[in-house]
């Protein structure tokens, strides 16, 4: 492709200064073919003078002239005759012209190498009307034309040079531009060799009036590409509906047996046990339906009521039902809610997500003997709700990283997948929040949701 843009960019830069040269050399042999004809007038002037003042000498200088400038010269006096002839023809029409009509200084067409004619000019002796007799020349014009062959060349040689110049320019601009285009096309052919042959349509040769060759490849490449893409994506979302429309068939059989076993339970701790895994399984149920709702292409986000919910009640709920891991883990759980109340505009289940993927890492990865605060606090026009610990934490070059994909510290325990906090923070981000980590104070993690505030509905009604 460099090449033919090469070719294109040189065959129109050559058209162009070809056409500049031409107009350039034209003119060039117009100027010398008048320059040629305004000295000769001279020197015919100088002969009118010379036959007027000193006649005897005039053949000597007409012949010293014809041997220094190869032009012929014929002097006649008033009356016709004939004062001086060296070396020209006075029979030829133009001659007679001239000595008919005494002058002859007409331009004439300009001299090209490939012009033999010779040229007359014609001054009369003395002023008109007392004009008496003329001169007339001769002009060799062999000498002026090998001038302008010499120019010719001259402008040839720069031509070339600059066209050789432009060249080497163009060379560089299309290495320029085309540079990112072949990567662009390594890459996408690259890619789309890892493509399945079906997804890949076959390339058929185009003509090169549609385009560069290399553009319809990179065309069709990307075309591919964008069908593969589409494709997956298709397929991806077909998978989340029929994973989500499995999973709820057996959770709502799950939930049904459930229900028919609390009767049989009696008014104990086991009561309470049951009552939130009923509430887990019904959170469940949310979640998949929320999940299904979005890959058939739902509202992903929720209309909040008017006046929210407060951040503070899921809050403890969450922690409520984590508090039993914890004591498990030999780990301490405390909620301390810095205000009454702080409503949001996020939807309860998932806020809800959110606490529990920032609670289970805690659980999973603080260590026996340390302790977990989550707090609640109101800030300007953002609820912040934070869950710190007093673990091992992670290193400081590792702290950037853990909100990444499928990302695991070195100092995490086996098990997880690394997608909970990126997960977590997509949540957030979705609801105009924010999810942020850092490291605790001497040691631990902290981890900082931040979300929209609304109005709390009890402020309103005392306002």
């Amino acid at each position: 492709m460099r090449a033919r843009l090469v070719t294109a960019f040189t065959v129109l830069a050559a058209i162009c200064m070809v056409c500049f040269g031409a107009v350039i050399a034209s003119e060039l042999a117009a100027s010398r073919t008048r320059g040629l004809v305004v000295e000769r007038a001279h020197d015919a002037n100088r002969f009118g003078v010379l036959a007027a003042t000193s006649p005897a000498g005039l053949t000597d200088a007409a012949q010293a002239y014809r041997d220094s400038t190869n032009n012929g010269i014929l002097v006649l006096a008033a009356d016709g005759s004939v004062l001086c002839e060296v070396d020209i023809d006075r029979t030829d029409a133009r001659v007679l012209a001239a000595t008919r009509d005494r002058h002859l200084l007409e331009m004439p067409r300009p001299l090209y190498p490939w012009n033999t004619e010779e040229v007359f000019v014609a001054q009369p002796i003395g002023i008109a009307p007392q004009a008496g007799g003329v001169v007339v020349i001769a002009v060799s014009t062999a000498v002026t034309r090998t001038d302008i062959v010499v120019r010719w060349v001259q402008l040839a040689c720069v031509t070339a040079t600059a066209l050789l110049i432009f060249s080497g320019l163009a060379l560089l601009v299309a290495g320029w531009i085309l540079r990112p285009v072949t990567g662009l096309l390594r890459d996408v052919d690259a890619l789309s060799s890892t493509l399945p042959a079906h997804s890949v349509p076959p390339r058929r040769p185009a003509a090169m009036s549609e385009g560069p060759p290399e553009i319809l490849m990179l065309a069709a490449g990307v075309e591919s590409v964008t069908r593969a893409v589409a494709a997956l994506a298709s397929s991806e979302r077909q998978n989340v509906i029929d994973t989500a429309h499995s999973l709820r068939n057996p959770l709502a059989a799950l939930a049904v047996r459930l229900q028919a076993l609390q009767p049989m339970l009696a008014a104990d701790l086991a009561a309470a046990t049951f009552v939130s895994v009923v509430s887990e399984v019904d959170r469940l149920t949310e979640l998949l339906d929320g999940l299904l709702s979005s890959a058939v292409g739902a509202e992903r986000k929720q209309v909040a009521a008017a006046a929210g919910f407060d951040a503070v009640a899921a809050v403890a709920e969450r922690v409520g039902f984590w508090r039993d891991a914890y004591l498990r883990a030999d780990i301490v759980l405390t909620c301390e809610p810095l205000v009454d109340t702080a409503h949001t505009s996020m939807p309860a289940n998932v806020l809800a997500q959110i606490l529990d993927v920032a609670l289970s890492n805690s659980a999973r990865y603080a260590g026996a003997g340390s302790r977990t605060t989550v707090t609640v606090d109101r800030e300007s026009e953002s609820v912040v709700i934070s869950v710190a610990d007093t673990g091992v934490g992670v290193s400081a070059d590792e702290l950037d990283l853990i909100t990444t994909r499928f990302f695991r510290g070195a100092r995490a325990a086996a098990g997880g997948s690394g997608l909970g906090l990126p997960i977590a923070a997509t949540l957030a981000a979705q609801y105009d929040g924010l999810m942020f980590v850092e490291s605790a104070d001497p040691h631990g993690l902290v981890v900082t949701v931040t979300l929209p505030a609304i109005v709390d509905p009890a402020d309103m009604t005392s306002r």
